[in-house]
């Protein structure tokens, strides 16, 4: 079993820790959560050209309307 507990004081982890001793818990497993890794941001790729972009969407539907009938071929 896995039991993770956010502590934002030393002197609390303190007590969490005479707690489990007072109970003789031994498998007791102490991780710091100091490796506050961020996601890593790069610039996009400038050399793409947008305009050949325009108009991919042109024959697909745009509405729910549409989708459905195109999508679950439903009749009105």
């Amino acid at each position: 079993m896995k039991v993770t507990l956010e502590i934002t004081d030393f002197e609390e982890m303190e007590k969490f820790l005479s707690l489990f001793r007072t109970m003789k818990l031994e498998n007791i497993k102490i991780v710091s959560s100091t490796d506050d890794s961020k996601p890593e941001i790069v610039k996009g790729n400038k050399s793409l050209n947008p305009k050949e972009l325009f108009g991919i969407w042109k024959d697909t539907p745009r509405n729910i309307k549409d989708i459905r009938a195109k999508s679950w071929h439903r009749n009105e």
